[in-house]
């Protein structure tokens, strides 16, 4: 069972970097132990404030004893923030049950698989708000529908990489022994993740080195826990 994270309250300054790598996203590293504080040592869904402008996102843990939190774009607006500065923060578990709006194109390309809408309705919030997002952007009706298609077989693609790897995937591994002990040490979920971004590119080059970043985060998971 899972453990309920205790419900406490954390105020902190911090500063904002950027993470080093070409996402080009700009983090926080949270300055205490979140499982001592809040019994948690995974992701961890939480809400605040940052100079005051109100926030509800994730803590994500790295794997080298501390969490960060990704500061997006619309909070370094409302909290007039960037990399480089610090800010005031307040953060506690957020504890209340998130719905996704999934928009009504996505709902129909996903309704042709319905064993494809159960197991998107059991990804986390965040991915299933995401991609309903990504649909709803659109003002144009056909790009709505067109969009919804390209998530719809996106998400058939990381769902059947799921249950088999491609043959893509294989011959990676088969390459990077290393790479595929770090795969095995993942959680369930974090394969998920893994899938979904490799099978959200289209372009072949631009999946290809989502698929060598992924080998390289694998092998150098590995590595550590050889290391321990």
């Amino acid at each position: 069972m899972k453990t309920k994270p205790k419900t406490v309250e954390k105020s902190f300054k911090a500063t904002l970097e950027r993470m080093p790598s070409n996402l080009g996203w700009v983090i926080i590293r949270i300055p205490f132990d979140v499982s001592k504080v809040w019994g948690v040592r995974g992701r961890l869904r939480v809400k605040g404030e940052i100079n005051g402008f109100p926030f509800r996102t994730s803590l994500f843990p790295t794997g080298k004893g501390y969490h960060f939190v990704l500061v997006n774009k619309g909070m370094q607006v409302g909290a007039n923030v960037r990399a480089g500065n610090t800010a005031d923060f307040r953060l506690e578990p957020d504890l209340e049950v998130r719905k996704a709006t999934v928009p009504l194109e996505l709902q129909r390309a996903l309704a042709e698989d319905r064993s494809l809408r159960r197991w998107f309705d059991g990804l986390n919030y965040s991915i299933r708000k995401w991609f309903g997002d990504m649909v709803a952007q659109p003002k144009n009706s056909e790009t709505r529908v067109r969009r919804a298609e390209q998530i719809a077989e996106q998400l058939l693609a990381a769902r059947e990489a799921e249950r088999e790897l491609p043959p893509i995937l294989q011959a990676a591994f088969a390459r990077d022994p290393r790479a595929w002990e770090g795969w095995q040490l993942m959680s369930s979920t974090q394969r998920r993740h893994n899938l979904l971004s490799i099978f959200y590119y289209r372009r072949p080059e631009v999946r290809d080195r989502r698929i060598a970043k992924m080998l390289e985060e694998a092998a150098a998971r590995a590595g550590r826990r050889r290391q321990e």
